[in-house]
């Protein structure tokens, strides 16, 4: 499934301040539920492509991207690409971007990506990309 990050608003068909509901509509599967962190408010909803989370009142604050899904942002592939190819490309976008030794993350445009060994390997690929809504990171 292809999904583009729209910046703050969602990628896909998913948009923040969707319901699970809307979620499990707009993405026309079933999820399976469970709890990622054991004093989670709300279940997490598990895709075969990504992982959706929510908060107060039940409605989408971030998606998390893993393979076989397809996720784009200004037209480049994000997920299975060589971190450091990636991260040259987006550098072009954002200069402010908050590296640490496993990926980086854009306020800026809402995202951020996850290779396991982006400081030490940074040919390897990304295998993870996280969208999220304003002011994910200071709730």
């Amino acid at each position: 499934m292809d999904f583009k990050i729209i910046p703050y608003e969602g990628a896909g068909k998913i948009r923040f301040g969707m319901s699970e509901k809307e979620v499990e509509a707009a993405l026309g599967i079933k999820p399976e539920k469970f709890k990622k962190f054991e004093d989670d408010e709300f279940e997490t909803d598990h895709y075969k492509w990504c992982q959706v989370f929510y908060k107060q009142p039940g409605v989408c604050e971030a998606i998390e991207f893993f393979l076989p899904a397809t996720v784009t942002f200004q037209g480049t592939t994000l997920l299975g690409k060589p971190y450091e190819k990636v991260k040259e490309i987006i550098e072009k976008y954002d200069n402010s971007l908050e590296y640490d030794e496993t990926g980086f993350t854009s306020i800026k445009f809402g995202f951020g990506v996850y290779s396991p060994y982006a400081e030490s390997e940074p040919s390897e690929p990304i295998e993870g990309v996280i969208v999220f809504e304003e002011n994910y990171y200071n709730n």
